[in-house]
C-alpha cells in the first residue's frame, strides 16, 4: 500500500507545478505512482538500493537476538519498487529481452528479500510480545506496520495472560 511515508526519486518529463522538464525530485510514493502512470515523470529505479538495504536488515536481524532498529520507510519503498517492476514487466512488450530478464530477476530478488525480512521480524515480534508487551522501547524499533501488529498482539497477550 502506498502511504506517502516513502520518498521516491523521479525525473520530470514535462513541466509540473514549480518543476520543469528534466528536474529530479523526491516525492511521496503515491504521487510518484500517479505522475508516472500519467506520463509526467520517469521513475529513477532504486530497486537495487532497496534490495541492498533489505539484505543488510536481514543480516542484522540474523546476527542480533533482539529486534534491530529498522528504517520506517523500508517496507513502503520495497512495496513501491515491487509495484514499479511488476508494472514494467506487465507492459514489457517494448523491453529488449536482456532488460526483461534483468527486471524479472530484480523483481524476484526484491520479493524474496522483502518476504524474508518480514518473516524474520514477525517471529521476533511474537517472541517479544510474550516477554515485553506494550514496551515503548520495542515500539521505537518497529516500522509502522509492525507497530500495529505488536500492539494488537500485546493486547491479546495481556488479555489472555495478564500483565505479568
Amino acid at each position: 500500500m502506498l502511504t506517502g511515508r516513502a520518498l521516491v526519486a523521479v525525473k520530470l518529463l514535462k513541466p509540473f507545478g514549480d518543476w520543469k522538464a528534466g528536474d529530479m525530485v523526491l516525492i511521496e510514493d503515491w504521487k510518484a505512482k500517479e505522475l508516472w502512470e500519467s506520463g509526467v515523470v520517469e521513475i529513477i529505479d532504486e530497486s537495487d538500493k532497496v534490495i541492498i538495504e533489505l539484505e543488510k536488515a536481514i543480516t542484522e536481524e540474523r546476527e542480533n537476538k533482539p529486534l534491530a532498529d529498522i528504517d520506517e520507510s523500508l517496507y513502503e519503498r520495497a512495496e513501491f519498487y515491487i509495484y514499479y517492476l511488476s508494472k514494467l514487466l506487465q507492459d514489457g512488450q517494448s523491453l529488449p529481452p536482456e532488460s526483461l530478464k534483468a527486471y524479472l530477476a530484480k523483481l524476484s530478488n526484491l520479493k524474496e528479500k522483502y518476504e524474508e525480512l518480514k518473516t524474520i521480524r514477525f517471529g521476533k515480534i511474537l517472541k517479544t510480545v510474550m516477554l515485553r508487551p506494550n514496551s515503548l522501547e520495542v515500539l521505537s524499533k518497529l516500522a509502522p506496520e509492525e507497530r500495529e501488529i505488536y500492539l494488537q498482539m500485546s493486547k491479546i497477550r495481556i488479555k489472555w495472560l495478564g500483565e505479568g
